[in-house]
Parts: C-alpha cells; structure tokens; sequence
C-alpha cells in the first residue's frame, strides 16, 4: 500500500484518529477547538470497537450524566461514517425542534471545518440535511463522479400527528436522543 492508499484507508477506518485529527467542537467557552475525544468518550468507543471487532450491530441505549460529550461524540462518529462511505443514509432524532438542530448543528460545523481534501462533495446543505453527493445537474457529470450519495437527515419525533419519522428509508446511523420525551408531546 502506497502513502496515500494507507491515509484513505485510514481515514475511512480509524475513527480516533479521523475525530482528533479533522473534527472541531465549540467548548464550553464558545472556542472553536479540536475534538480531543475525553474518558467517558472513549469507553463509548472502546465499545464500539469491540462491536465491529466481533461484528456484532452497534446499538446502544446510554443512560447519561449531562455534558458528557457523548451526543458529541456520537455526532462525530455518524458524520465519519456518513462523509467517508458511499449510500450511508443517516439520522438524528430528538425529542423537540430546538434539540433536533442542536444535534444537527454539530455534524454542519464538523462539514464547515473539515480541510477541503478530505471533504465530500456536497450537494445540499440546509436546516434538514447534509446531502454528500455530486452538485451537478449535468447526467453525464453526475455519472462520471457521483459523489458519495450519502445523507445525513433530521427530524424532530412526533412534530405532527401523522409524523412517520425514518419509515420508507433504510437507516445505518441512528441518534436518537431524549427518546424518553418522544410520545409525551401534545
């Protein structure tokens, strides 16, 4: 494997690595500052780690102390998974709208600060979703170079009554947060 064979291939499969060397978080401070992955944080991905290494699905219900970091890290690791693959089809879920962009604004800066050599081509991004695919309208363009064709979709559950969040879709990446509150809404 040749240099930039190895920095690919550990761009799609080191996760550490990728979230410490290109993610940026806003601090406590309202700093922009790398993500330096914490102690709770890399328990979570230990974790993780032991899922694939067995190939196990990776699901996992975190009951939480707040400002942890874990949302953040979760976030860190859809977007990595979602920027670095082909048709990954992502989503965040919270329990209200305020919540739901809150989640999603952490994948939006992690796009907004990535280094322009590893970012995916974009073909939308707006309140709703990071669309990582050929902007283009030309066909033959889009065919040469389709981009990724991944996506990273939000929804707030239960935003109106016949609200059928994820159906019709499949989904590999999954935050769903605060799911407690989602079926105590008016």
């Amino acid at each position: 494997m040749n240099k930039e064979e190895l920095f690919y291939y550990k761009l799609k499969n080191d996760k550490e690595w990728y979230i410490e060397s290109f993610l940026k978080i806003r601090d406590k401070k309202s700093q922009l500052i790398p993500f330096k992955i914490n102690e709770a944080q890399k328990i979570v991905l230990d974790k993780v780690r032991e899922c694939e290494e067995k190939n196990k699905l990776k699901r996992f219900i975190v009951l939480k102390a707040r400002q942890m970091g874990l949302s953040t890290l979760f976030e860190g690791l859809i977007f990595h998974n979602t920027s670095t693959n082909s048709f990954k089809n992502s989503m965040i879920i919270a329990h209200e709208d305020k919540a739901t962009q809150n989640l999603f604004s952490m994948s939006k800066l992690y796009l907004d600060e990535i280094p322009e050599v590893i970012r995916p081509m974009i073909k939308y991004s707006n309140e709703k979703a990071l669309v990582f695919e050929n902007p283009s309208n030309e066909i033959g363009e889009k065919n040469k170079n389709p981009g990724l064709r991944s996506k990273i979709t939000v929804s707030t559950a239960g935003a109106t009554k016949n609200d059928a969040v994820g159906r019709s879709s499949t989904v590999h990446n999954l935050h769903a947060s605060e799911v407690a509150f989602f079926l105590m809404r008016d």
